[in-house]
């Protein structure tokens, strides 16, 4: 596997100018001494968050997924966590590009996100299990004159820190709808953190509403199966991103230390790289096409991605830490961290387990 990738997820110029901050800070990250969206606060100073082209007069307004992949991935390469809450910032920023031109949403909170005054939160995993198997939605929502009145509980929700915005789906009296929710506003509380076995500084927890009131121009969308529709590629592509960034990193250090016996390995990392190559293509088109109207071919392929991509991941890191050998076991080695961080990946939602039932379920409707 010698020399560098033909094609590869990580953007080596962000790379360098990411790294003296990045590498260093990647275990006290790590360890919760600091906290994962400091990456967001960073990279909105620098003005490298993808920027939403609010003017333009179209739904959704557009948005570069092609580079924020590409900043996912490099996010990525230094630690998982970051790469996540940076995740949940971005595609809630992608949630605001859906408000209409002129909303407040679009124009007043979009750019708060913008320049990391609010971290996004993203909270449509209970949506997803609604769509495919019916179960109700854990938060209800009542219209009353121009507000909305939320009570429920959200079970996962991250970067709940901060001023926060998190956009939660909800059951209502006819339908369903996506709202947006300042994290300021009363009646809101986040449970106590819990002990997790990776992305601690995540700042991950559930999250209860009681008798929150939010303003009608908060409501994000009217019918939560056809919102999900619409994000689903972006929502996939991005989660793809930040798996292909965290296994170029696990197969960089594999490579390193392919030596000795462990030369039985390189066919392992030969494949491995190229599956990386061949996953990077698939993805750069599913972002160049993730805000067009969505069909069946590309829901599949960007499942299909995904699932490929977290795969990946964790054959990379398990690679990383054969070629390594004892020092990958120490518990505070880039190894094992890394190795716990991919253990999150099948189970983050969509779950390993929910992607090939919707691959399933496509196929059999052919």
């Amino acid at each position: 596997m010698g020399g560098t990738l033909a094609v590869s997820p990580i953007d080596p110029e962000l790379q360098e100018r990411l790294a003296p901050v990045l590498e260093e800070r990647a275990s006290r990250v790590d360890r919760g001494e600091v906290p994962a969206q400091a990456v967001i606060e960073e990279l909105a100073a620098q003005r490298l968050l993808p920027p939403v082209e609010r003017s333009v007069p179209v739904v959704p307004a557009p948005i570069d997924l092609v580079r924020a992949g590409a900043l996912l991935a490099t996010v990525a390469w230094f630690d998982l966590a970051s790469a996540f809450s940076l995740w949940c910032h971005v595609v809630t920023m992608v949630y605001l590009a859906f408000g209409e031109p002129g909303s407040p949403l679009r124009e007043q909170v979009l750019p708060e996100l913008e320049r990391g005054e609010r971290f996004g939160s993203t909270a449509l995993a209970t949506a997803l299990g609604h769509v495919q198997t019916g179960r109700p939605l854990p938060v209800a929502a009542h219209e009353r004159g121009d507000a909305v009145v939320l009570d429920g509980i959200i079970p996962w929700v991250s970067n709940l820190t901060g001023r926060f915005l998190v956009v939660a789906p909800a059951r209502a009296e006819r339908g369903t709808l996506v709202v947006a929710v300042r994290g300021e506003l009363p009646g809101i509380q986040v449970e106590p953190y819990p002990r997790l076995l990776a992305l601690q500084a995540t700042a991950s927890s559930a999250l209860r509403f009681a008798g929150v009131v939010v303003p009608r121009d908060g409501i994000v969308a009217r019918d939560v199966r056809a919102f999900l529709r619409a994000v689903q590629p972006a929502f996939l592509g991005l989660q793809a991103s930040f798996c292909l960034g965290l296994a170029a990193r696990a197969l960089h250090e594999a490579e390193t230390n392919v030596r000795s016996v462990n030369e039985v390995f390189r066919p392992e990392l030969e494949r491995a790289r190229l599956e990386l190559e061949q996953l990077t293509v698939a993805l750069r088109r599913l972002l160049r096409e993730a805000s067009m109207p969505v069909d069946r071919e590309q829901r599949c392929r960007a499942l299909t991605v995904r699932l490929a991509a977290m795969r990946l991941a964790g054959t990379a890191v398990a690679l990383e830490a054969k070629v390594k050998g004892g020092q990958a076991y120490r518990a505070d080695s880039p190894t094992a961290r890394r190795l716990r961080e991919a253990a999150f990946l099948p189970i983050q939602t969509p779950t390993e387990g929910q992607l090939l039932w919707e691959l399933q379920q496509s196929s059999s409707s052919e």
